[in-house]
């Protein structure tokens, strides 16, 4: 009996002994401070936007802060800056990390580093019912169409409107915005025609207003989507993907892409 308690208990230290090896190691820069600084827009729900109490939420916010739970219990100061100066503002040293909807694209991996976390795809609203017949990205020839500034789907038609003048067709006029929700008010109140956004956006308003806006264009352009830290702070980036293997690991990650509807999002 005792020799068995004694190697229940030599098993249990053991079994300790890994998960203290396994615990991700704190930065040295972040070791003697209690919070981390995010950066983020917070305007692309359900990922990162706030509540009715300005308080901020979404599957993005909850990963941010089980990141800072497990690199110390460190708490978290949100800075919001519109989505096309957040890389400014991360290389500009005003946060640790970007905290957003973060596409993965090789021109951002030139100047910071990326943990991916999930993906990400891209899709066109309209009003409700569809009245302009757009279900195709050529069917937007000659229509307004209300983009995010400094987002990946901008490129995109701004690529596309090449296809459709070499084609022979009018192209889209794209009209810029530095939120969502000015854009999806924009949609609502006719002066634009259509909103090219993230599906995971689309599909929050349409859940939201669902008399209101529809999904146009299907999901198209699936990306890697993650989070971003600056190339000078190595420590930080393996950090924060030591948090997300364990939490891929212990099943909290699945939980919580469950808990926002994006199961379907998840990493391979």
């Amino acid at each position: 009996m005792h020799k068995t308690s004694a190697l229940l208990a030599a098993v249990s230290l053991g079994l300790c002994a890994q998960w203290a090896l396994a615990a991700p190691v704190v930065p040295e820069r972040l070791q003697k401070v209690d919070k981390l600084t995010y950066c983020s827009g917070m305007d692309s729900p359900p990922l990162v936007s706030f509540d009715e109490a300005q308080k901020p939420k979404g599957l993005t916010v909850d990963l941010g802060l089980e990141i800072a739970k497990r690199l110390g219990n460190k708490q978290v100061q949100w800075r919001v800056i519109p989505f096309s100066g957040l890389l400014p503002a991360l290389l500009a040293q005003q946060c640790d990390m970007i905290v957003d909807q973060l596409f993965d694209k090789p021109e951002r991996r030139e100047v910071i580093d990326i943990v991916n976390y999930m993906y990400s795809s891209q899709s066109v609203v309209v009003p409700k019912g569809n009245p302009k017949g757009i279900r195709t990205l050529d069917a937007l020839s000659t229509h307004k169409v209300a983009v995010l500034n400094g987002s990946t789907i901008k490129t995109l038609l701004d690529a596309h409107n090449e296809t459709l003048t070499k084609a022979g067709k009018p192209p889209m006029k794209l009209v810029v915005y530095n939120t969502d929700t000015d854009a999806f008010q924009a949609l609502r109140i006719s002066q634009v025609d259509a909103y090219g956004t993230t599906v995971e956006t689309a599909g929050y308003y349409a859940a939201m207003a669902p008399d209101l806006f529809e999904e146009g264009v299907p999901a198209f352009s699936r990306i890697l989507t993650g989070l971003g830290i600056r190339k000078d702070d190595p420590q930080l980036t393996a950090a924060v993907q030591h948090v997300i293997s364990d939490m891929r690991s212990d099943g909290s990650y699945s939980q919580l892409l469950a808990k926002w509807h994006v199961a379907s999002d998840q990493l391979d």
